[in-house]
Order: structure tokens, then C-alpha cells, then sequence
């Protein structure tokens, strides 16, 4: 590119960026801009332009009058990447503002409806010059030639705001981007990108990425003709926590296997539009698939597809999902096969996914995604940094982290970029706590009462030996505003023996009551922290215990029932008064029984909740050591344990043989 700028001493404003993001969100809105107009826009553009056209649309549509006379919000401007989306606080948004603007950089993960609601669902036009030319304008920039505009026009939004600075003039911020441009030319063309890290190089997927590896070598053989196509794996199934890396891992595994990726969604394939479309988009996209074979296709969400067993009092759409589940099924094992195609699902809840698509030969293999542990985590931290050092041993950070997820580590690394770019400073361990939400540090009373709950857990866990403790923690803080509030955990490996009797599901419910009865039995009475939440400890223990009345013939009836809907265990217990009395009657036996076994060891529970207040982490054998040299009571010798329950109790109590 020939020409000199001209000479401008006036310094560049900053909003220059703004403003072209201002004239990009316009042009898209146009329609909507008469006073007073409701409507609803998501707009789509590069993630690493999200907040700019953020601060655009706010700019653009600030009323002065920000609520109407019912305390709504006239404009609601919202900025999400669709990893990141959280359906709640969103549709809050979208119920009361009367012009939304939702701008994010992939409709992939946002809900079918909430794209049916909008008004207008378009990719925001990369800025032109004449964008630039109208920005200079608006922010009193002088000197913005027409070359100059054309220029900058392709460049990104981040280059541009980096290299014009507030004391550096407007001509020698444009000699600055020529002389990087002569610089990057004279070093020659920049050497070819890899199309995206390999499993290899991703930490934290576990047994997921074993199989991908196995994957990618039997795909090499199949393709080399040394194995045919019956003695590939099909498909998986991958379920894990939201933000856990299941598209990542998608794209990892098809770069390891080198082959290509195709993805698909329950929602791409509805937005067609209706069953006739959704059913045909859905074909499509295996025929790609087939013609790109070997190929990879990757469809998210797939719990959207639900299960033709789901109970619903609507019939029409217990047919409509009955006719999207058979199609799928269809496509996963169609008459002439799919050779050459893997099909990978996705899914947060693989209990509602039907059991037909987990038949072998369609989406055979069911693999877990983990939650990242702490080296898993910094090594996440580090590939989403883009080799940028970080300053410190992250000691704090891996701590700090506990629970996040791959995507919370992802917007980690970009929020810290983004302050040191501002600040041109290097980016150190303080400067990611810095970014981090604001934490709640427990004081020291907390941390004893967590303690009590905890060690009363692994305490009853090893007297009854039901299973293996593996350690026992507590957390010295929490997020204020997590959706994940994990306080403490004892931590037990599963009895893998093939049979169980009721004596091994009394002692796992008397384990599961050891919190409370800890609470009981040093502060005089229990807290919440044992109940309200399907995974909390009386949730489950109600289940076991409804399971050896119903379901495995080991309480009074031999009869089975197996419930059914969402939560079928609950269904149960709401329908059978019967029963409610039983799992009551059996949860209370076990709890006393927790409860006589920690006063029989109160001086080693006292122990253990010193050795956790202090260093916060025990490991299983060291519990098991501090038991060791008082006399315990196993299983076998404890009555409660072994004796059944009798039939003739009316009122839920149980007598103790002491």
C-alpha cells in the first residue's frame, strides 16, 4: 500500500473503535431505530469483537429514560459466547426489556427458542471504510482520508484500538501499522497454522482421550486397509458438566484422527423449520458426512432429542419427538451403513438420551468428561494463555479454581489478556486472582462446622467399610455467585463387588447420615447442609433406601416397582404412603446408628476435625491409621446393621439392640 498519511498532531480518541462498531450495529438495527419500536435482535461476529459492538449497541440505544413505569428495562444489550450461556438470567432479560440486543459469536448452544423469539438473527458486516470515515466523524477525529480508511478497514478491532493510543498521533499510529506490516513482510510468509490443538496436547478428558487416540489409530488402519470398517467404533456418547470441553474435545479428536469435522445440533437442524425441514436438515447433514468420509460428525446437546419414554400429557409432541428420535436412528444405522462416518454426541444428562441411540453400532460408547484437577487445570490455563508466561507458581490459582470447569478456565485466560493488554503490563498469578469473581473466605467457625460434616462422613465411611475413602477435604473459600458451591467432600472409590445385600446399602445410607449426625452430636442439631438438592445427602440416601424397598426385594415386599418419569425413585414415594413411612423409618435406624457410632469414636472425630480445620485435606490412609488403634465395630457385629427391619412397626421407630 502507497501513500503518506497526512500530518495530524490532534491525538486519536479512543471511541474511534467504538464508534465504527457504532455504524456496523446501526446498519443491522436500521429497521428497528424509530422511538419507541420493541423487538428483539441477536447479532452474530468474531468473539474478539464482542464486548466492542456490546458497548456499541448500549451506546446506540441508551434512552435517557432507562425503565418504563413499571421499573422494566426499555433496553437490554447482552453479550455471551454461547459456551458461557446461562438460560436464566438471560430470559429475565428477555421477558421484561422491550428492545433486546443479544450479541454473541455462534448460535450453536443457544436454546431453538430463544432464535424462534428474535426479530432479526444476522452476522454483523465486517466495518468498511466508509464506516471508518463516518467513526472519524462521530468521535472528532481529524484527518481520516479516504486511503487511510481503507487501510484500517480490515484490520482487527484489537489492532487497531492497541496501535492507536491516546498520545500518539493519528499519522504515527498509521506509520506504526505500516512498519509492523514491512517488518512481518520482509520476515516472510508466516508459517502455516495447525488447524487446532490434538488431544494430545489437551489435558483433564481422561478416559475420553484414550479413546480418541484408540480412535484415530484403528481409523489410520482402516484407511491403510490393514482392518476393516466393523472393527471401528461406531459412535459415543460424551456427558460431562456444562463447560466441561465437549466441542472442544470434538475438534481435538477430528484433528487427531485427521480427518474432517461436521457439526450439527438438535436446534440447527429445528431452526429449518418444521418436522418436515427438522428431519431433512437432519439427513443432510449425514450425507455430508458420508461424502467427506473419513469424517467426523458432532452433534451437541443431544438431549434436546429426550426419549420416546418420557412421560408428557401433550400427545402431539410425544409423537413429534417419537418421529425426530426415529429419523436419528434412521441416520445412526441406515440400511447400507455409514461406513467412514463416527458419530460423537454430546450431552450435559445422558440419563434422558433414549436407549435406542445408545444401542451398539450407533452411539455405543458412553464416555465421562471429568471436571479438570489441578494440574489439568493449569495445563488449560496455559493453552488458552497463547505462550504468554504466567508470573508465580499458580499455587493459588489451582486452588482458587477448584470446580471449574474448561470454559471457565478459557474466559479466564481471555479476561486476564484483555488487562494486560490495556495496561501493557505481564500477566502474573495476582493479576488472574484479580480477575477471578469475588470469593467468600470462610471464617474459622465455618471451617470447623464444614469439618464436623465432613469428618462425620469419612469416619462412618471406614467403620462400616461400604466403600473405599479415598481423602476428605474442606474449602477454605467459595465464589460468592457460583452455581457450584462445593464447601467439603469425603471421597470414597465405589465397592465394585458384583452382588450387594442390605448391609452394604444400610451402612452406605448411615455413611451418607454421618454429616448430620457429626452436627447432631457436637453442636446439638443438624443445618440444611444435608438436604434440598437432588445430589444432596438425604436426596440420596432417600433413594437407596427406596431402592431396597422397591426395587431389589430387600425390604418387605418382594415385589418391584420401578417408578417412572424424570425423577422415578420420587414418583415412587409421592404415590405410596406405605413406602414414604419405610425410607423414613429405615433413615432414622441408620442414623442413629451414625450417631452411637461417632460418640463410641467422638475422640477421633475430634482428631480429624482438627487435622482438617488445620491443613484442610486428609488423605484416606491417614483416616484409616487414626482408627486403627480403637477397637471398632464392623458391620457384622453391629445388629442394627444386619438385623431386617420389622414388619410390625407402625410408627417408623426401631428399637436398638445395644
Amino acid at each position: 500500500m502507497a501513500f503518506v498519511a497526512p500530518h495530524n498532531r490532534r491525538k486519536f480518541r479512543p471511541s474511534l473503535v467504538l464508534a465504527v462498531a457504532k455504524c456496523g450495529i446501526r446498519h443491522m438495527l436500521r429497521p428497528f431505530l424509530r422511538e419507541g419500536t420493541a423487538f428483539v435482535a441477536i447479532l452474530l461476529c468474531n468473539e474478539d469483537d464482542i464486548d466492542y459492538y456490546r458497548k456499541a449497541a448500549s451506546a446506540l440505544l441508551e434512552d435517557p429514560m432507562p425503565v418504563d413505569e413499571n421499573g422494566c428495562d426499555l433496553v437490554a444489550v447482552l453479550a455471551i459466547t454461547a459456551d458461557s450461556f446461562e438460560a436464566r438470567s438471560v430470559y429475565t432479560r428477555f421477558r421484561y426489556a422491550r428492545r433486546i440486543v443479544l450479541i454473541t459469536n455462534k448460535l450453536d448452544g443457544l436454546p431453538a427458542d430463544l432464535i424462534a423469539s428474535a426479530d432479526i438473527v444476522s452476522e454483523i458486516a465486517p466495518p468498511t471504510p466508509e464506516h471508518y470515515r463516518a467513526g472519524a466523524r462521530e468521535a472528532k477525529v481529524a484527518g481520516m482520508t479516504e486511503e487511510i480508511a481503507e487501510f484500517l478497514a480490515p484490520l482487527p478491532f484489537d489492532t487497531v484500538a492497541t496501535a492507536f493510543r491516546v498520545s500518539r498521533p493519528l499519522a504515527a499510529s498509521v506509520r506504526h501499522l505500516l512498519r509492523a506490516q514491512q517488518e512481518a513482510a520482509k520476515a516472510g510468509p508466516a508459517p502455516a497454522k495447525p488447524s487446532g490443538p490434538r488431544l494430545e496436547d489437551m489435558a483433564g478428558y481422561g478416559a475420553a482421550r484414550d479413546w480418541g487416540i484408540q480412535l484415530s489409530e484403528d481409523l489410520r488402519a482402516w484407511q491403510s486397509g490393514d482392518i476393516s470398517w466393523e472393527d471401528v467404533d461406531r459412535g459415543a456418547l460424551l456427558y460431562g458438566p456444562p463447560g466441561c470441553g465437549k466441542t472442544s474435545y470434538a475438534r481435538a479428536l477430528a484433528n487427531t484422527c485427521g480427518v474432517e469435522l461436521v457439526l450439527a445440533s438438535a436446534a440447527r437442524w429445528q431452526a429449518k423449520g418444521h418436522l418436515g425441514d427438522y428431519l431433512k436438515a437432519m439427513r443432510a447433514a449425514f450425507t455430508e458426512a458420508t461424502k467427506k468420509a473419513p469424517c467426523l460428525l458432532f452433534i451437541d446437546e443431544a438431549d434436546s432429542f429426550g426419549s420416546r419414554d418420557a412421560p408428557t400429557s401433550d400427545d402431539h409432541h410425544r409423537d413429534y419427538r417419537r418421529q425426530v428420535i426415529n429419523g436419528l436412528l434412521e441416520c445412526l444405522d441406515p440400511s447400507e451403513g455409514r461406513e467412514g462416518v463416527v458419530v460423537v454426541a454430546a450431552t450435559n444428562n445422558p440419563s434422558v438420551i433414549d436407549p435406542a441411540l445408545l444401542r451398539s453400532g450407533r452411539l455405543e460408547k458412553l464416555i465421562g468428561i471429568p471436571l479438570p484437577d489441578g494440574d489439568a487445570r493449569t495445563a488449560i490455563l496455559l493453552h488458552h494463555m497463547r505462550g504468554q508466561k504466567i508470573d508465580g507458581d499458580l499455587k493459588r490459582f489451582v486452588s482458587a479454581t477448584r470446580g471449574w470447569s474448561g470454559a471457565d478456565l478459557e474466559k479466564l485466560a481471555r479476561d486476564a489478556r484483555r488487562i494486560a493488554r490495556r495496561r501493557q503490563a505481564a500477566i502474573t498469578e495476582e493479576l488472574l486472582m484479580e480477575v477471578m469473581p469475588a470469593r467468600h473466605v470462610f471464617s474459622t467457625a465455618e471451617l470447623r462446622y464444614t469439618a464436623v460434616h465432613e469428618a462425620g462422613h469419612a469416619i462412618i465411611g471406614v467403620l462400616l467399610s461400604c466403600d473405599r475413602l479415598t481423602s476428605v477435604h474442606i474449602e477454605r473459600d467459595v465464589p460468592l455467585h457460583g452455581s457450584r458451591l462445593v464447601v467439603g467432600l469425603a471421597q470414597f472409590e465405589p465397592d465394585d463387588r458384583a452382588a450387594k445385600t442390605a448391609v452394604y446399602y444400610d451402612a452406605r445410607i448411615a455413611m451418607l447420615l454421618g454429616g448430620i449426625a457429626a452436627e447432631t452430636l457436637v453442636y446439638g442439631c443438624g443445618s440444611d447442609s444435608a438436604g434440598g438438592d437432588p445430589s444432596s445427602d438425604l436426596a440420596i440416601a432417600s433413594d437407596i433406601a427406596t431402592r431396597l424397598e422397591r426395587h431389589f426385594g430387600l425390604g418387605e415386599s418382594l415385589s418391584v416397582e420401578l417408578g417412572s418419569g424424570a425423577r422415578p425413585l420420587e414418583y415412587l414415594r409421592d404415590r405410596d404412603p406405605e413406602l414414604r413411612r419405610l425410607v423414613d423409618a429405615r433413615l432414622k435406624v441408620q442414623f442413629e446408628r451414625a450417631t452411637a457410632l461417632l460418640t463410641d469414636h467422638r475422640a477421633d472425630l475430634d482428631r480429624l476435625i482438627e487435622m482438617l480445620v488445620t491443613k484442610y485435606r486428609v488423605e484416606g490412609a491417614e483416616v484409616r491409621a487414626l482408627l486403627s488403634s480403637t477397637p471398632r465395630k464392623t458391620a457384622s457385629q453391629d445388629v442394627t446393621a444386619s438385623r431386617p427391619l420389622p414388619l410390625s412397626t407402625r410408627d417408623g421407630e426401631r428399637q436398638r439392640n445395644h
